[in-house]
């Protein structure tokens, strides 16, 4: 049963939530998926996509820190938003939030069910039904709420486990295999190398870099159950962003020396890179050991954005802004249960809907695929938009609390660094969607008419006076803001 209740504090530490963070990333992505795009555009000198794409990323994330040194809000990204531009702008951001959280939902199942499939064939040659890919995928959504709805200090203990486990087994099979390589090479630092040159390489880092780490907000929605959520949440951040790049370089720098520089493009056609390098080295047993740690560290990539969204979800729910108590009603261990089912049901019909009608047009074996990527897809094109706009409004806000922006912590947190993330935004929107084909360019048109329908939603309730209350304006320390920029 539930009840009407608030989220429990002193939950988290700075650990636990760094290690939402890592778990979000998922350092196995850096050897099972992500290494493709990385090599596909890095060639051999692919370790540096992930090296340029987490100094992008805290560039980028830069005015979110400031935000979390102020605020402790649930709501994550569009707390900022609400607090800098008001009530409607900021539930627009909470419902492009939204529909981010449900893309990135169907990424990770789909991703699950891919990443069996994939194994199956590389070490069996078996080949998934399609009924037992997506029955995969929905058991995967059910897994993601029954971890969901634990106490969170048990799911906490759960992903750093996941995370550990991952870092540990990247870093012994990195090393065996660089140890046992012919091919070692500093070359694998050199931009020229890339197949591309130095253009080509930077598309890399603004089309890959970035998916790599789009789930590295995650403490900030678990910011009111944390310990000291002022002084964890953007450490948390900030460490575990760093993690994954260290472990991840390592990574990928092994599986292309694996191969060595005159076939490292070859591994972008794989369908498990890093499996693909690696099977020669370490043998079956090791492989498949290496396939069920993927699997866990795939399945708490997306356990902890399913918990995110139920926050966000309850949230929003407890500005009014969805209108009813239900949303808002808790288990006795603090967990927003009720927003978890809602969460559950959207991820399964659109997990259901995106592989049907992928595998439906385009058969398994290119319809797993295209759904994977145009969840994906899908995913980072709505990230874009909830994270561009709450960078620009710290500087509105800080304005609004009569603090000046030309200060130079002011100016560098809420000018220069949304000035930098904005270019990059645009010129990553624009490179990695201005040529689309299908299915991605449909998924698109989603995203599109998704952000005109959301924006005439928020109107309207704007014009009813529906909008709701800012809870997020409860969370904020005028103390530690005055601190912060002093002048």
């Amino acid at each position: 049963m539930t009840e009407e209740r608030s989220l429990q504090k002193n939950k988290v530490g700075l650990w636990a939530m760094a290690f939402l963070t890592v778990a979000a990333i998922y350092p196995m992505a850096m050897a099972v998926s992500n290494a493709a795009a990385a090599v596909t555009f890095g060639g051999f000198a692919a370790p540096l996509i992930p090296i340029f794409g987490a100094l992008l990323i805290l560039l980028a994330t830069i005015p979110i820190l400031e935000y979390s040194r102020i605020a402790s809000f649930a709501g994550g990204y569009y707390g900022l938003a609400e607090i800098g531009f008001g009530k409607a702008v900021g539930k627009f951001v909470a419902m492009e939030n939204l529909f981010y959280f449900i893309s990135f939902d169907v990424l990770t199942s789909t991703a699950f069910a891919y990443v069996i499939y994939s194994s199956l064939t590389y070490v069996t040659s078996y080949v998934l039904p399609v009924s037992l890919f997506i029955s995969i995928s929905i058991i995967f959504m059910f897994a993601m709420f029954l971890v969901t709805v634990l106490d969170l200090s048990i799911s906490a203990k759960a992903v750093i486990f996941s995370g550990i486990l991952q870092i540990i087994v990247l870093v012994i099979y990195s090393l065996v295999v660089i140890l046992r390589s012919p091919y070692n090479s500093l070359e694998a630092f050199n931009p020229s190398v890339a197949p591309g040159g130095l253009s080509g390489l930077f598309l890399g880092v603004i089309l890959a870099g970035f998916l790599f780490y789009t789930g590295y907000g995650v403490p900030l929605f678990f910011a009111e159950e944390g310990k000291a959520p002022f002084k964890d949440v953007w450490k948390a951040i900030v460490v575990g962003v760093i993690i994954p790049t260290v472990v991840g370089v390592l990574a990928i720098y092994s599986e292309v020396v694996a191969v060595g520089l005159s076939h490292a493009s070859k591994l972008s056609g794989e369908l498990s890179p890093g499996l693909a390098a690696y099977l020669p080295y370490l043998g079956i047993p090791a492989a498949i050991f290496f396939i069920l740690v993927a699997l866990l560290g795939q399945g708490f990539g997306g356990f902890v954005p399913g918990m995110t969204t139920a926050r966000l979800i309850y949230s929003m729910g407890r500005d009014k802004f969805f209108r009813s108590d239900w949303i808002t009603k808790v288990s006795k261990r603090g967990i927003p249960v009720n927003a978890a089912i809602i969460n559950l049901i959207l991820g399964i019909v659109a997990t259901a809907l995106d592989e049907g009608l992928m595998i439906h047009f385009y058969g398994l074996s290119q319809g797993a695929f295209d759904a994977l990527f145009l969840s994906g897809s899908m995913a980072v094109a709505f990230w874009f938009i909830h994270h561009i706009i709450p960078d620009i409004s710290l500087a509105f806000y800080l304005r609004k609390k009569g603090i000046k922006i030309l200060k130079l912590r002011s100016f560098i947190t809420s000018v220069l660094a949304p000035a930098g993330a904005v270019i990059l935004f645009v010129y990553s929107f624009y490179e990695g969607y201005s040529s689309l084909t299908e299915p991605y360019f449909g998924g698109l048109l989603f995203v599109l008419v998704s952000m005109v329908v959301v924006a005439i939603y928020v109107a309207v309730k704007h014009a009813r006076n529906t909008l709701g209350m800012s809870y997020v304006e409860r969370t904020i320390s005028e103390e530690k803001l005055r601190a912060e920029f002093k002048d």
